[in-house]
């Protein structure tokens, strides 16, 4: 009797660690449920007006990504019908945060899940605003200028109509006009025009003569196909016009040089695949935190776009993507503040160290390796042909 009376005690305490392990899971498994269904009460698209100035409007989008994940985008729709995705959506029912480089907004969803009543801070300011929950028949519109249509992905667009006139000695502004139809270059030497046609560093570019360092020109040309160009269809017409007016002539190369390799490092990666219906050409924005650090939000980037981007802080070495990762993600780098900035005491390899261990909690790394690149050699240029 004593040995069925110690194996029903033993049965006892099984079925009350089973009933223990299947109420726990039970638990787990409600508040899963709670979590999606109050995240589904915050999903949808709201609208909201500022009360300052010509009292511009909003229109916030909030959708489920998945895994307990909620991604935002942010119109101004009376500037722009441009989307631009959030930095963070965080929302713990009833309390949302959002935020975006020079935005954030904090709010509480009403009872009946209509409105968000919150305070909109931009910079230094703050403003009451609520936001509605837009109707299909209420819904905002952009009704600003229409947006030039885009270049036929398939186009072969040379420049119809190019000048190129030496800079000013005492020239300040320099860069390139990329997001319209005419594509300007100012203050730029035949090497950086080399370089943004190629897409390569400057260590890259071996050759030709000194004056291709020293001359700087203001280069304008309108497309002979119709639409917004590409970025590669740029440089596609670039590539013409150095060939055509500098009478560029040049070969390829590879050689060896220390690279930093961007890998997939180990632990879950935090980039997140950009939405289609977010608008699709790269962009970051930065936004100084308050514990001293800089958050530089990417959006619609892809890793050889990161890559070639942080080659402007990592100067020493060519910077290779070999994460095999494809598509566009949104992701954000953390920085020290006073390092991005160039503060006190910081240098060029502070500055390197610093993205080094900023990129591996976003589940990648620079490694640093020797690999073979490809490397132009100038044959032949010469100083441009007449407009």
């Amino acid at each position: 009797m004593a040995a069925v009376r110690h194996w029903t005690m033993r049965l006892n305490k099984s079925a009350k660690r089973h009933a223990l392990r299947s109420f726990g899971c039970i638990a787990i498994l409600m508040i899963a449920l709670g979590a999606a269904a109050d995240a589904q009460n915050i999903v949808g698209i709201w609208q909201g007006t500022l009360p300052v100035g010509e009292n511009p409007r909003i229109v916030l989008k909030i959708a489920d990504a998945g895994n307990g994940v909620l991604r935002g985008s942010i119109i101004l729709i009376d500037r722009s019908p441009d989307v631009r995705p959030l930095l963070s959506v965080i929302y713990r029912a009833p309390e949302l945060s959002v935020a975006i480089a020079e935005f954030s907004f904090r709010g509480k969803l009403s009872a009946d899940g209509k409105s968000i009543v919150g305070t909109w801070t931009q910079g230094n300011e703050s403003f009451p605003v609520t936001f509605a929950l837009a109707t299909s028949e209420a819904l905002w519109t952009y009704s600003g200028p229409s947006k030039i249509p885009t270049m036929s992905a398939t186009a072969d667009p040379a420049f119809e109509v190019a000048t190129i006139k030496p800079s000013e000695p005492d020239a300040k502004n320099f860069g390139y006009s990329r997001n319209t139809r005419l594509f300007q270059a100012r203050n730029k030497t035949v090497v950086d025009l080399i370089q943004f046609a190629y897409q390569v560093r400057r260590r890259q570019i071996d050759g030709g003569p000194s004056w291709i360092n020293e001359i700087r020109f203001d280069v304008t040309g309108e497309p002979d196909a119709p639409g917004l160009p590409s970025l590669d269809q740029q440089r596609l017409m670039l590539k013409k016009l150095l060939a055509g007016r500098f009478g560029l002539k040049m070969h390829i190369e590879k050689r060896d040089f220390p690279i930093y390799a961007l890998v997939v490092y180990k632990g879950p990666r935090k980039i997140n695949a950009s939405d289609p219906s977010v608008y699709g050409h790269m962009a970051f924005s930065p936004k100084e935190l308050g514990d001293g650090d800089t958050a530089i939000q990417f959006s619609n980037t892809t890793m050889p776009e990161f890559a070639d981007l942080l080659m402007n802080f990592i100067q020493d070495r060519q910077i290779v993507d070999e994460t095999g990762l494809t598509g566009q993600f949104d992701f954000t780098l953390k920085i020290p503040t006073s390092v991005l900035h160039g503060g006190t005491g910081h240098d060029d390899i502070d500055k390197a160290n610093a993205f080094l261990l900023g990129v591996v909690p976003l589940g990648l790394k620079l490694l640093p390796k020797r690999e073979p690149l490809e490397f132009i050699v100038i044959d032949h240029v010469d100083e441009p042909s007449a407009n």
